[in-house]
C-alpha cells in the first residue's frame, strides 16, 4: 500500500488536489497547520474506500519537513507521491512589509519545499516510479509588481522543478510543476489581493479544475502544467516581450489592487 503527501491540504487548491486523489483511488497523508479541518477532510475522503491519515504541521517551523517523514517512518508508511503545495504571498511595496513578512514568504514557498524533496527523494529508493508535484503559479513566468517576494520564489520554484526533473530521469521519478493563475481560495484574502481578483473574476479558476488538470499533466509526466486557455494565452504572451514590458504590464495590474 503507497500513499501520496499534501502539503498544505485543509484548504484550496490543496483539499481539491487531496479531493482528486481521492477519486482516483489515492490513499492520502494530509498535512496543513490546522488539525480539526485535516480531521474533517481525512473523515470525508475516507468515505471514498481510501485510506487517509492526516499530520498537523505548519511547514514555517525549520524542523517540520523532517519530522513529517519521521513519522512517515515510525508509521511503516511507503510514500511513492508528493505534492508540495503549501505556500502563499503579501500584496504590497516591498519597502513597505516587515522584511519578516518577506522571509517567511521565502521560507515556505522555497526553503520548505525544497527540503520536503530532499526528504522524499533521500529516503525512497528506485525501485518504483515516484512524483513530484509542485504547486507554483503563473508568477513565476514575470517579475511581479508589489508581488515581488511571491513573484521571485515562484520563478525559483520553476526553475528547480524543471531542473530536479532532468536530474531524476534515470531514476523513476517524474517532477511536474502546475503553474495556476488566479483560482478560488482563500489566497488572494491572505495575500491581499482580493480587489484586483474580482476585478478579473471572469479569468478566476476554481481550485476543482486546477487540481485535476495538474495531476492530469503529473500522470502524464509533463514539465509544465498551465491549466486553463487564458493562463496559457497570457503566459504564451510575457514569453515575447522583453521581462521589463512584463513587469510594467505586471505593475499596473497589481497596482489596481491598492
Amino acid at each position: 500500500m503507497t500513499y501520496t503527501i499534501v502539503t498544505g491540504a485543509s484548504k484550496g487548491i490543496g483539499k481539491a488536489i487531496a479531493e482528486e486523489l481521492a477519486k482516483q483511488g489515492k490513499n492520502l497523508i494530509l498535512v496543513a497547520r490546522s488539525e480539526d479541518l485535516l480531521k474533517k477532510l481525512a473523515e470525508e475522503l475516507a468515505a471514498k474506500k481510501v485510506d487517509v491519515k492526516y499530520l498537523a504541521a505548519d511547514l514555517l517551523d525549520e524542523d517540520a519537513p523532517k519530522r513529517i517523514f519521521d513519522w512517515v517512518e515510525i508509521q511503516k508508511l511507503s510514500v511513492d507521491t508528493l505534492i508540495n503545495n503549501a505556500g502563499f504571498g503579501h500584496f504590497g511595496k516591498f519597502a513597505d512589509k516587515p522584511v519578516e513578512n518577506h522571509l517567511q514568504v521565502m521560507h515556505l514557498n522555497m526553503d520548505s519545499m525544497v527540503i520536503m524533496a530532499h526528504q522524499f527523494l533521500t529516503r525512497t529508493d528506485g525501485s518504483r516510479r515516484r512524483y513530484i508535484l509542485n504547486t507554483v503559479s503563473t508568477a513565476a513566468f514575470q517579475p511581479v509588481p508589489y508581488m515581488a517576494i511571491y513573484g521571485a520564489t515562484k520563478s525559483f520554484m520553476l526553475s528547480f522543478s524543471r531542473a530536479l526533473r532532468q536530474e531524476m530521469r534515470s531514476r523513476n521519478v517524474y517532477v511536474t510543476a502546475l503553474c495556476p493563475g488566479a483560482t478560488e481560495s482563500e489566497f488572494s484574502a491572505v495575500a491581499g489581493t482580493s480587489k484586483v481578483e474580482g476585478k478579473y473574476s471572469k479569468y478566476v479558476m476554481t481550485a476543482e479544475s486546477v487540481a485535476k488538470e495538474g495531476l492530469q499533466g503529473l500522470w502524464k509526466n509533463k514539465s509544465v502544467v498551465l491549466p486553463g486557455l487564458m493562463n496559457k494565452l497570457t503566459t504564451f504572451a510575457v514569453n515575447l516581450v522583453p521581462q521589463d514590458t512584463a513587469a510594467i504590464a505586471a505593475g499596473r495590474i497589481f497596482k489596481e489592487n491598492k
